[in-house]
Formats: C-alpha cells, sequence, structure tokens
C-alpha cells in the first residue's frame, strides 16, 4: 500500500492550488492508503503537478473522473482506488463505475 505524504500534499494544493486550507484538510484527514498502482502517479503530480492520462481502472482515466465528477486528483485518484478494491462486490464496483462515468451537473 501507498501513503500520501500529506504534508507535501497540503503544501501543494495550499500553496501552488490556492486552495482553501479547512477544505485541504478535510480531504486529507482521513486520507485512505492507495494500491502501490497510484505510487509514481501520485509522486509525479507532488513533484510538478502532472496528471497522467493513461492511467485506466475499469476504462475511466483520472482526467475523465476529475472532469465528470468535478473533483480535485486526489479525490479522482481515492475513488478510483475504490474502484480496484478487490473487497468491492462487482455490484458495489458496477454501481461505483456508473457513478463515476457520469458528468455530474450543478444548477
Amino acid at each position: 500500500m501507498y501513503v500520501l505524504d500529506k504534508e507535501t500534499a497540503r503544501n501543494k494544493m495550499v500553496n501552488e492550488e490556492n486552495l482553501p486550507t479547512e477544505k485541504v484538510d478535510m480531504l486529507l484527514k482521513d486520507y485512505p492508503p492507495l494500491s502501490d498502482e497510484f505510487r509514481e502517479i501520485v509522486e509525479q503530480w507532488l513533484a510538478n503537478g502532472t496528471i497522467h492520462d493513461q492511467f485506466e481502472a475499469e476504462g475511466l482515466t483520472i482526467p475523465e473522473v476529475m472532469d465528470n465528477q468535478q473533483v480535485h486528483f486526489l479525490v479522482a485518484i481515492s475513488k478510483l482506488n475504490e474502484l480496484l478494491d478487490e473487497n468491492l462486490s462487482n455490484d458495489k464496483k458496477d454501481e461505483l463505475k456508473k457513478i463515476l462515468s457520469e458528468k455530474v451537473f450543478f444548477e
């Protein structure tokens, strides 16, 4: 399992991305350990902000999830990590995949 360096992520999100400290702290407080598949992807984002568009989980890419759900990179990663969880039932996996595949609309 890969454990996110929360302090480095916090500094990047607050200082480089100008995100509100309170929201960043809420996201990172209970951020889950990730599959080792995400290590290089997250480390590259921490280093230079690059977001991989080649990685796929169940046919979904990181940018697709970010765009569809209107979420930050780290939220998209955690959702894709959940999708890859071997303990997730097929029904739950299909449901999550459907949710992540659909665009969210705000009125």
